[in-house]
């Protein structure tokens, strides 16, 4: 197939009108500009089924005998494999049948992208669906009637049942909701040039300072081996319970405005004692910190399990440092600007009625405004289930005055319904 650029590259001999791009226009001062954002949630679950003695049980189950795999899922999704070995009925004789059965979803409908796999010794085998992308009412079932030959199985028992083992792949991702709130102005101008070059398709030849630079690379991967040998380590920090970090002062000063604050100064105790305490963090918190501050090429990321309200806690505190005298406190920026991006960037991810009240309280904590309200937006949906969980009542007894701010916020801005249900769906989806 030809494909015609004509359109989007500008004739050289022509000459350049008044609407040329060649020198951008100033924009017209506006009284009011305003942007939005709108994310949607995902939430994503895989899932392995081995069948041991294949070849028996194809002989010991009928068409229409089926086998059930354990649950699989979280506290609010709960799903279920069921396998026919020799098909579902007679038309699907010959043929491996498997369903997938939807036992829990807190939605009256779900969304979902889902793939089966046959795992063999040369790769996984993915099976042609109809659809991947499905919406189905909750308690449906998904059908891959004719999910694989068995005259395929049979054929390669080495590569598709090594050891007469069947292993099974479900993998799911689910769509929640589309939230959409309020942002700061955006500026489509602030884009890097490199980020639309990097874009482009097209063949790229490394010229000699990019074959440097990637010779160089191993040597951006030392500082975290620092942290873990504690190998010429010249200041200790210590957790509340009294673990020790052998850290650097050279790589602290540099990636934190505190330590380079409390470095500086060379009559504090913490300095003369090259050592510093910090009484109300634990070992767990200190040591996600420290490897962040170690990863100096990007920063690494922040799993889910770890955003705590200890993490956001211990970054929230060193916005100031307080051992400085008052007449020369100066406002320092967070710790390291990038842990509040990357706790941004997770903090709305696989939302729940039971983790939505620490959120919020987590996004307010750091001030994390764009980000308070989308979780304000979830909030609003489901605050009859989230006023019910037990992260809601602690919050009633440990903050009443945050319960209070979430309830008044959640009614000012999101008093109208978000939407009504899309009713034009069905009970059950068959895939081939």
């Amino acid at each position: 197939m030809e494909i015609n650029h004509e359109v989007n590259q500008p004739n050289p001999d022509s000459p350049r009108n008044s609407k040329s791009p060649g020198k951008r226009q100033l924009r017209r001062n506006l009284s009011h500009v305003s942007s939005c954002s709108t994310r949607m949630t995902q939430k994503s679950f895989e899932n392995y089924w081995s069948v041991e003695n294949f070849s028996i049980q194809l002989e010991l189950h009928q068409h229409g005998e089926f086998m059930l795999a354990p649950k699989f899922g979280d506290s609010e999704y709960e799903f279920v494999m069921k396998l026919f070995p020799n098909g579902k009925d007679e038309e699907t004789t010959g043929y491996l049948s498997l369903f997938l059965l939807i036992n829990k979803c807190p939605n009256p409908r779900l969304r979902f992208r889902v793939s089966f796999t046959v795992e063999t010794a040369d790769g996984p085998r993915s099976c042609h669906l109809n659809k991947n992308l499905v919406t189905i009412n909750r308690s449906g079932i998904v059908t891959a009637s004719k999910f694989f030959s068995l005259d395929i199985l049979k054929s390669a028992t080495s590569i598709y049942t090594p050891s007469d083992i069947l292993t099974i792949g479900c993998s799911l991702t689910i769509f929640g909701e589309s939230l959409t709130w309020p942002t700061n102005v955006f500026c489509p101008y602030s884009r890097k040039q490199n980020s639309s070059t990097n874009s482009r398709s097209g063949s790229y030849t490394p010229d000699s300072s990019s074959i440097e630079k990637a010779e160089e690379k191993p040597n951006e991967d030392r500082f975290p081996k620092l942290l873990e040998s504690g190998e010429f380590s010249d200041f200790t920090v210590v957790a509340s319970c009294g673990r020790e970090f052998k850290t650097h002062m050279c790589v602290l000063s540099s990636r934190s405005d505190y330590f380079d604050a409390l470095l500086r100064n060379k009559t504090t105790r913490e300095y003369l004692e090259k050592r510093v305490t910090f009484e109300d963090i634990s070992a767990t918190t200190l040591d996600v910190i420290l490897r962040h501050i170690y990863i100096t090429n990007n920063g690494g990321t922040i799993e889910e399990h770890q955003l705590t309200p200890e993490l956001v806690s211990a970054t929230d505190r060193w916005l100031f440092y307080p051992n400085i005298l008052l007449s020369e406190r100066h406002d320092f920026r967070l710790m390291i600007s990038s842990m509040r991006t990357l706790i941004s960037e997770v903090i709305s991810t696989n939302l729940t009625t039971q983790n939505i009240v620490g959120r919020i309280t987590m996004a307010a904590e750091l001030r994390l405004e764009d980000e308070y309200e989308s979780l304000l937006e979830f909030f609003a949906r489901h605050k009859k289930e989230a006023m019910e969980s037990k992260p809601w009542a602690e919050m009633k007894k440990e903050k009443p005055e945050m319960t209070i701010k979430i309830l008044e916020d959640a009614l000012l801005h999101f008093e109208e319904p978000c939407g009504a249900l899309d009713r034009r769906i069905i009970d059950r989806i068959t895939l081939n």
